[in-house]
């Protein structure tokens, strides 16, 4: 039975409108810039998600990052990125994955260069020690890899070659779409272990009897067996595991 299982609710979280001054409506699910909560910094080594959806030819220009571990999420439309590590563009689209290790310090950029708004969630993990080696990878992910299926998007140092990207935390990712009203995943928690699940799009039952509608998000401490199974006509949900950890 889980130690810990709190929903979070979408209309929780902090909202950031867009505007002249902020490329984005913006969602926070802790502290962030000038959204501050002493109670609300992080779950784990999970520090920053922000749900940023990005208005037409704009986003978030040149800044730096250090020691972070931070993944990218597209959602809907295309998001272009640079960093000073590559210094080659790459655009990416719904259901790619970005991932920067900024370790001792790197420039980069994010932005929405369509006619149409560009969603993405913004993941930022503690990693395991400073000044690790800056890096940058993505990954081209298929929508019928998580299809009605568990799709494991991020690993870690200890399963690396299993995953196509991973970070130096001791962290997961994973992602699923819903598509089937018979379909139904399943996720084993272990003990010592603690997950964020956020309902990307569309809505979720877990466990049978806590429905997870859009942006809305849950906190499980291990052990528990997690079943997904679709509470309207799709679902578009991401878990971030990690090790269990009280601060």
């Amino acid at each position: 039975m889980a130690k810990h299982f709190r929903k979070i609710p979408a209309s929780d979280l902090h909202y950031l409108p867009a505007s002249q001054m902020h490329p984005a409506n913006t969602y926070f699910h802790f502290s962030f810039a000038n959204y501050h909560n002493p109670n609300n910094m992080n779950f784990g080594v999970l520090r920053v998600l922000n749900d940023d959806d990005v208005k037409p030819h704009d986003g978030f220009g040149q800044h730096p990052h250090r020691d972070m571990e931070i993944v990218s999420y597209i959602v809907k439309g295309e998001l272009t990125h640079w960093d000073n590590a590559t210094d080659a563009p790459e655009t990416l689209g719904r259901g790619n994955v970005q991932i920067v290790t900024a370790g001792t310090g790197v420039w980069h950029s994010e932005l929405n260069k369509h006619d149409g708004w560009t969603r993405f969630l913004q993941i930022w993990i503690l990693p395991p020690k400073y000044d690790l080696p800056v890096r940058y990878e993505n990954h081209d992910f298929q929508p019928e890899q998580r299809d009605n299926k568990l799709l494991h998007i991020v690993g870690n140092l200890s399963n690396k070659d299993q995953v196509p990207l991973h970070l130096n935390q001791d962290v997961n990712l994973y992602v699923s779409e819903l598509t089937d009203s018979n379909a139904k995943v399943t996720f084993q928690l272990n003990e010592g272990r603690q997950v964020y699940i956020n309902n990307i799009e569309g809505s979720v039952t877990v466990d049978e009897d806590t429905r997870l509608d859009e942006r809305d998000s849950l906190e499980v401490i291990g052990p528990a067996e997690l079943v997904f199974t679709l509470a309207g006509s799709t679902a578009h949900f991401i878990l971030i595991e990690m090790a269990e950890r009280h601060d």
